[in-house]
């Protein structure tokens, strides 16, 4: 039994690899940058973009059950969607999809929409599936206030006094195993995951004073304020909108 695992070397990709070649699971894992590629018993290391349609069927080829991912840059909600059909015909058995919490049709934030048309063409295909909705990442969320703790000593978000159960990626991956090797418990079934416990940037702000020795501020930002700095940031006007729309919920 193959598995074959897309975004092979993200946060959650990387380590849900490493899980399965654990287990002694034979693995394919599909990665576009094979200067990434580990030294991992049971996993060959499938060099591919996604986006190329052509390329799919070689990419699955052999493949009984699929994980899943992509980056949530704008679009991607097509690539997966081709990448769902191509599954199913080459006779993929069942497919792990990592969705978003909140993915809905009538969603705020575009991101969750385009998570949520994925899913309606998975539900629709003749495959089994299991879909994961997890909450925001640990890893994210301190990879986001690191660079303004480093610079300014302090955290900055449009969440308010928000808390929010954020969630550990090895904990998503470890979902995510049993998901792919126990299909038959999981079959046609949605998963919200979250951390067990729910925390804001003002706690943040104290633990990290506490570590570090010195002041860590809070600053709670407007919408506007939030969206000027992403803007100056470069960031995409997509993920913006789908980061303030996340913001706007949590808060």
């Amino acid at each position: 039994m193959v598995i074959t695992v897309t975004g092979s070397t993200g946060t959650i990709g990387r380590e849900l690899v490493r899980l399965l070649s654990e287990r002694g699971q034979p693995v394919r894992a599909v990665l576009r940058d094979f200067t990434k590629a580990r030294q991992l018993e049971h996993v060959a290391w499938i060099q591919a973009d996604l986006a190329e349609k052509d390329k799919l069927d070689a990419v699955l080829a052999g493949t009984e059950r699929l994980f899943l991912l992509t980056d949530n840059t704008p679009g991607f909600g097509r690539i997966q969607i081709e990448v769902i059909r191509a599954a199913e015909r080459l006779g993929v058995h069942h497919v792990v999809k990592l969705s978003a919490l909140g993915a809905s049709g009538h969603s705020r934030a575009p991101l969750a929409r385009e998570h949520w048309e994925v899913e309606q063409v998975l539900q629709l295909s003749a495959m089994t599936w299991t879909i994961l909705r997890p909450h925001s990442f640990m890893q994210n969320w301190l990879g986001d206030v690191a660079e303004s703790v480093r610079a300014e000593r302090t955290i900055y978000s449009a969440i308010g006094d928000g808390r929010v159960p954020f969630i550990d990626a090895r904990d998503i991956a470890d979902v995510a195993v049993e998901t792919l090797l126990h299909p038959e418990t999981h079959a046609d079934r949605k998963y919200v995951l979250t951390g067990g416990e729910a925390i804001g940037y003002a706690d943040l702000a104290r633990v990290l004073s506490e570590t570090l020795g010195e002041t860590v501020t809070y600053r709670a930002l407007s919408m506007e304020e939030a969206r000027a700095r992403m803007e100056a940031a470069g960031v995409p006007p997509k993920s913006i909108e789908s980061i303030l729309a996340l913001s706007a919920y949590q808060k």
